[in-house]
C-alpha cells in the first residue's frame, strides 16, 4: 500500500468497515456480525491497518472471559480523503478509487432492496442527479453548506426510535474547456 488516505480508505472492505463505524462504537466482534461474508482473519488485518493509521480509535475496554474486548470509533475527521490528495492523480487511479466507492453505494442499494418490505417511498429511498452552474465561490459555499448539514447529522447519536441512512454525495465538475 502506498501510504495515501485514499489507498487506505478506498479498498473495498475497509469502505464497508468505516461505514459501520459511522456515528456509533463497535467491538470486533459486532463489525464480524455485522459483515459476516469477511473472513475474520481479513477482518482483523483491515481493522488493525485502520487503528494504525488513526482512522479508527480505541474508546473502551469491555470486559471477557479472557482479553479485555476493544471498542472503536472513527476519529474526528479521518474517514475523508482530503482533496488534495486526488491532485495529481491519473485518470486510471481516479476511476479506479471512485469505483470502489460507487460499488460500495451499488452493494448497500442491493442489500436494501433485497430486505424484506422494502418500500423505497416510506423507507425514504431516493437517489438524484442535478447539474448546476456555480462559481468557484457558489461551488465553495455550497461544500461548506453540504459539509455543515451533513455535520449535524452525523452529530445525531444512535436511538431505537432512529434508523440508519446512507447519505452519499458526489460532486464532478465538467472538464474546463
Amino acid at each position: 500500500m502506498s501510504g495515501s488516505t485514499a489507498d487506505l480508505l478506498l479498498h473495498p472492505v475497509r469502505i464497508r468497515i468505516v461505514g459501520e463505524f459511522s456515528g456509533r462504537e463497535r467491538s470486533a466482534g459486532e463489525l464480524a456480525a455485522a459483515l459476516p461474508d469477511v473472513p475474520q482473519t481479513s477482518l482483523y488485518r483491515h481493522l488493525g491497518l485502520l487503528v494504525a493509521a488513526g482512522v479508527l480509535e480505541v474508546v473502551a475496554q469491555r470486559a471477557t472471559g479472557g482479553p479485555a474486548e476493544r471498542v472503536y470509533r472513527v476519529a474526528e475527521g479521518a474517514d475523508r480523503v482530503p482533496a488534495t490528495e486526488l491532485d495529481g492523480l491519473s485518470a486510471d487511479r481516479q476511476r479506479h478509487y471512485f469505483s470502489v466507492y460507487a460499488a460500495s453505494l451499488i452493494e448497500t442499494l442491493a442489500a436494501y432492496a433485497a430486505s424484506p418490505g422494502a418500500r423505497p417511498s416510506v423507507d425514504g429511498l431516493s437517489y438524484n442527479r442535478a447539474v448546476v452552474n456555480l462559481s468557484e465561490d457558489e461551488r465553495a459555499h455550497f461544500t461548506q453548506r453540504f459539509a455543515e448539514l451533513v455535520g449535524e447529522m452525523l452529530a445525531v447519536p444512535p436511538a431505537a426510535h432512529r434508523r440508519r441512512y446512507h447519505i452519499a454525495s458526489s460532486v464532478i465538475p465538467e472538464p474546463r474547456s
